[in-house]
């Protein structure tokens, strides 16, 4: 049975952080209208395929946070089984599993502490700790997890290659391989969805 809500939020892209500043746009200027939730989607869609790069930046700014507030809170709650459990949308098995950064290392040594010193806190006050401990860490002590993400990197990038070299990934979103590449969440067609979040039971 699935929970009623999912242990870890998942991550939302770009696009899914302009729609929203959209809709509270809409509200404030119309508090009392109701929302056309098409009409507007529609009008998100046009503009945000006329912006420039520099007009997109912030939105960027915006995932690429809400992306390290997923990683942190996947490491939190279980790392590599949590993802293990994720719902799995017209991905192949076969692909190369992603790269992860020095801080996702890092939690993952480090949660189990962290849980233990503290037992009754709940995910994003683990994920919050793990951060502010990421932060005082010494340039030396984080040198040896940016080491071991640049040799994931590595072998991730080598995986690919061959992965792709045999055929694998040729019928692939090119947003969600980029995305795979460059550990970003790539902004999703907006003719496909406004969000680019994902669910977890």
């Amino acid at each position: 049975m699935r929970d009623s809500k999912p242990p870890v939020r998942g991550k939302t892209s770009p696009y899914g952080f302009f729609v929203k500043m959209c809709y509270e746009e809409h509200k404030k200027k119309y508090p009392t209208e109701n929302v056309q939730v098409t009409e507007i989607s529609k009008k998100c869609s046009e503009k945000w395929k006329t912006m420039s790069e520099d007009e997109k930046r912030r939105f960027y700014e915006l995932a690429q946070k809400d992306a390290e507030r997923y990683q942190a809170e996947v490491a939190a709650y279980g790392g590599e089984e949590f993802t293990k459990k994720r719902k799995r949308t017209k991905k192949d098995p076969n692909a190369p599993k992603r790269a992860l950064s020095a801080f996702f290392f890092f939690s993952h040594d480090k949660r189990s502490e962290v849980q233990a010193k503290h037992p009754d806190w709940k995910v994003g006050q683990v994920a919050q700790e793990l951060g502010k401990f990421w932060k005082g860490l010494s340039e030396e002590d984080r040198s040896i997890y940016e080491k071991k993400a640049a040799e994931d990197k590595e072998r991730y990038a080598e995986e690919m290659r061959t992965y792709k070299g045999s055929g694998g990934g040729a019928d692939q979103d090119p947003h969600q391989v980029q995305h795979d590449q460059h550990q970003m969440i790539g902004v999703q067609d907006p003719d496909k969805g406004d969000e680019d979040e994902e669910d977890y039971q």
